[in-house]
């Protein structure tokens, strides 16, 4: 009975900010809702569907989902400490974040038709960019066709992404891979169990594996 109360007064006093478009589906478990704190959800346009998964710490950021039959999922466990998720003015594509994935600072994009996958048990450092597109075109000047169409992203299982670093289209990071700090991964890499590191990243070290702890 008093528990709609208490989400009421407790999305004020953290600054919490909840916008619905009907037509479209949240899923929010309490004990979700109960540990946000300075976040923002939009979710417009038509049949849409943001799913946010059992013990979700989301705080300081933004969710903005619009266009059509698309999916935003976070999975049981994730903490996404700061930053923006938003895929917009497309259809049929999806952001999913898996289990126990960590994130202190990131912008994941997706305003084109390609997806973002992230694995479980990820880790992201601070002021990171994931993106499937370029946002504007760049043409063939003879024949008008297009260069630079969006890609997907995938990020397998257990990726270690460091501070600063820019994921772009078409990346393919394999489980057990690290990103070094302000790097720039802008293609698929065949091998997991590596360091990538440069502009453009390449790989710097095989044979590895990653632990959250400092052993």
């Amino acid at each position: 009975m008093f528990e709609p109360v208490y989400l009421f007064l407790r999305n004020l006093a953290y600054k919490n900010r909840l916008r619905i478009k009907p037509g479209n589906d949240l899923t929010l478990p309490r004990c979700a809702q109960r540990g946000m704190k300075k976040v923002t959800i939009k979710l417009g346009g038509r049949n849409n569907r943001l799913v946010i998964g059992e013990g979700v710490q989301l705080s300081h950021c933004e969710i903005r989902l619009d266009g059509q039959d698309n999916l935003i999922e976070i999975g049981p466990r994730v903490r996404f400490s700061s930053g923006k998720i938003y895929l917009r003015d497309t259809r049929g594509q999806h952001i999913r974040i898996g289990e126990d994935t960590t994130v202190e600072g990131a912008y994941l994009l997706v305003d084109e038709a390609a997806s973002i996958d992230i694995g479980r048990d990820c880790m992201l450092s601070t002021d990171i960019l994931i993106r499937t597109g370029d946002k504007h075109s760049i043409l063939d000047m003879h024949s008008g066709e297009r260069l630079n169409p969006s890609r997907p992203i995938t990020i397998g299982d257990r990726v270690w992404i460091g501070r600063d670093v820019q994921v772009l289209k078409g990346t393919v990071l394999l489980p057990e891979s690290v990103v070094g700090a302000c790097s720039v991964v802008s293609r698929a890499f065949g091998e997991g169990n590596c360091v990538v590191a440069g502009v453009p990243a390449r790989i710097v070290k095989q044979g590895i594996r990653w632990d959250r702890a400092k052993l």
